[in-house]
């Protein structure tokens, strides 16, 4: 049997490998990653907003060594300051997430796989929006011009529909929030 190698292969086996990564991580891990994950998407954005407008634009110099491949440049910056975000958000940020555990394992099981698919889709997504050129802050502009989201019908999806993953984590914890009640303590 032999099995070809597509984007839609690629993306699949990379999402497999983040939800098991996730799930191993824990439910409470696996939130603070998503939260990570929204922090570094602001900070890459910024940070490389900050860099263009005020580095890379006013200089000459810059300006003839990024010549044409400014995009590609700035696609670049944006993905290893995403990286690097989540990485030291994770490690050393200043927030831990404790959720109270639901009573039912089948409902603590699905929960943790909800989040730990929401954050692999996140985690994803935001590198194919970095990839294509684009900035989450900036807008969708360049998209339609690389190659795997002519290739690749999830890539299209993933990139098409990006707001909607964006904001389907955050939706989720408000959903889930009702299933967890404080235990009164009297």
């Amino acid at each position: 049997m032999e099995v070809a190698l597509t984007w839609n292969l690629v993306l699949l086996s990379t999402f497999i490998l983040l939800f098991a990564y996730n799930f191993l991580l824990g439910q409470n891990a696996t939130i603070k990653l998503i939260l990570s994950i929204y922090i570094a998407i602001l900070t890459a954005d910024g940070l490389a907003g900050i860099l263009k407008q005020f580095v890379f634009d006013v200089s000459p110099g810059f300006q003839i060594l990024l010549g044409e491949n400014e995009n590609v440049i700035f696609s670049w910056i944006r993905i290893l300051l995403f990286l690097i975000a989540i990485i030291i958000f994770v490690v050393k940020s200043g927030f831990h997430v404790l959720l109270d555990k639901h009573d039912h394992w089948a409902m603590r099981l699905g929960i943790h796989s909800v989040f730990s698919i929401l954050s692999a889709i996140l985690f994803i997504s935001t590198i194919l929006i970095y990839m294509s050129g684009n900035s989450f802050v900036e807008g969708m502009v360049h998209a339609q011009e690389i190659t795997i989201y002519k290739e690749s019908l999830l890539a299209k999806i993933l990139i098409d529909y990006y707001q909607f993953w964006f904001s389907l984590p955050a939706i989720a914890f408000l959903t889930t929030s009702f299933l967890f009640e404080p235990e009164n303590k009297t």
